[in-house]
């Protein structure tokens, strides 16, 4: 069922999806799909998917080298940059610091 903008619900129509090529010949989607991965899709067993974490949920990480949550931060001192010569910080928080005391000192001597 579908809804219409007036609120009434309607049978929805069950279309096979199609690919329309350059020409105007148009052909099924499974059909395209078959051609480019070399076959009809098969069904794949838990077994054979590979990569996937050894528990469910993933166990979130805590190091920069593991997984991190959507909601986490980092803060101005934990994040490193390569420095900005001639300074040699190699921090966000003191890559600021030590731009704002270049600017401070030019600004002093205008």
């Amino acid at each position: 069922m579908i809804d219409t903008p007036g609120g009434e619900h309607r049978q929805a129509l069950a279309a096979p999806a199609v690919v329309v090529d350059p020409n105007g010949t148009r052909r099924p989607l499974s059909e395209v799909l078959a051609e480019l991965t070399g076959g009809p899709a098969q069904p794949v067993t838990w077994a054979e998917i590979t990569g996937k974490p050894a528990t469910y949920p993933p166990t979130v990480g805590t190091t920069a080298a593991t997984a991190a949550t959507g909601n986490h931060t980092h803060t101005a001192q934990t994040v490193t940059a390569t420095a900005i010569s001639p300074g040699t910080a190699t921090t966000v928080q003191g890559i600021l610091a030590e731009l704002a005391a270049r600017i401070t000192a030019l600004e002093g001597a205008a």
